[in-house]
């Protein structure tokens, strides 16, 4: 099998240098050889980085809750459809599904729950998961490859939930010189036989990068690096016109232009993740280590309006399940310390919802689509 590497180094030989959406795209979603696409664990403590679901069932169960509400303020339709991106190894669509199960079966009888799941591999995780569990039914659940597969080809009424997906988008680099906005793209360096990725400056490949930060009124100071996720709108206009009433719930660890472009992140958000290890280099390890940038709410509210998503909330993540009442699930289990449940649940609540824990870094952002 072809590296990676090479196949990325022989696109720019015979191209030239490309943007760093483009590196990063083949990085992680190259059809064979990508990160996500490859075989091999990436969630979870024998992966490369956790998830909030993989600490307990609580943050499935408290989705769960959110979703009963939605449901309630569409007017309790007779087909409730929930989709979720990257679904990862299976076990939030089964903590969502078997928390209404048990607490909410008039929803969990209307329910239809779909996957959009691009790895090959994870589906098979995920549908192993599902099928094992003696908590739901298998056949709750439908996979796909993009919302035109629901039939009949948009979501009447639901909810789509997006739990660390728009991080993972493939991102530009852009850069403030003393007079003008360039983009960073990858290119090689050395000779014959010591050939590395570089990044070299250049003028942008679109004129979208300038319109992105005039629109925010965001200015870089000089020499300033930046993210870009131009992926995410065409991403919300996806959700958006297949959406007819509902709503999409994004998590994900990020916060807004004022914060995000502020002087003290002078080098950007980017971030590599390699078996639980922060790696400051995204050009090297190719295909082997996930690549992130922290999530532009702002941007996502603007560019949700523009598409008909009207933002109904933005809070972070532990004041969102503290909304929900997370701490009620402490009260039904008996007040004492050597209880196994108890303790196990004090623990995840704190890993979700205090300072220094999971949950402090992540946003929650609701939008709605035809619904009062």
């Amino acid at each position: 099998m072809p590296d990676l590497a090479k196949l990325i180094q022989q696109e720019i030989e015979t191209s030239g240098p490309i943007t760093f959406a483009r590196f990063m795209e083949q990085a992680l979603y190259h059809p064979q050889l990508g990160y996500y696409k490859s075989p091999g664990t990436k969630i979870g403590r024998a992966g490369d980085f956790y998830t909030a679901p993989t600490v307990n069932p609580l943050f499935g169960a408290m989705l769960a809750r959110q979703l009963y509400q939605m449901w309630g303020w569409a007017g309790h339709p007779d087909k409730w459809v929930v989709v979720e991106y990257g679904p990862g190894t299976g076990i939030l669509a089964r903590d969502i599904t078997a928390a209404l199960r048990q607490n909410h079966p008039d929803l969990y009888t209307v329910l239809v729950y779909y996957l959009i799941e691009i790895s090959d591999a994870l589906k098979k995780v995920q549908q192993q998961t599902l099928a094992t569990s003696e908590l739901v039914e298998i056949n709750k659940f439908n996979w796909i490859d993009s919302l035109a597969r629901i039939g009949p080809g948009y979501i009447e009424n639901g909810c789509v939930l997006a739990n660390e997906l728009v991080d993972a988008f493939p991102v530009h680099l852009v850069k403030q010189s003393d007079s003008e906005l360039q983009e960073l793209y990858v290119g090689l360096r050395g000779g014959k036989d010591d050939i590395a990725f570089t990044l070299v400056a250049g003028p942008l490949s679109t004129p979208e990068l300038a319109e992105y930060f005039s629109i925010q009124n965001v200015h870089l100071e000089k020499d300033q690096q930046a993210e870009v996720n131009l992926q995410a709108r065409e991403w919300l206009a996806a959700v958006s016109s297949h959406l007819k009433h509902g709503y999409l719930i994004t998590i994900d660890y990020g916060t807004t232009s004022e914060e995000l472009y502020a002087a003290h992140r002078f080098d950007g958000t980017l971030r590599c993740f390699y078996k639980h290890r922060l790696v400051d280099d995204p050009l090297i390890n190719i295909g082997g280590q996930d690549i992130t940038a922290h999530v532009n709410f702002s941007i996502l509210i603007t560019w949700g309006e523009q598409l008909g998503l009207h933002k109904k909330d933005l809070t972070n993540q532990p004041q969102f399940l503290l909304n929900l009442g997370i701490l009620d699930i402490l009260q039904k289990q008996p007040d004492y310390t050597q209880n196994p449940d108890f303790v196990k649940i004090n623990s995840a609540i704190k890993q979700l919802v205090l300072p220094g824990g999971m949950g402090g870094i992540f946003k929650v952002l609701v939008q709605e689509k035809g619904v009062s």
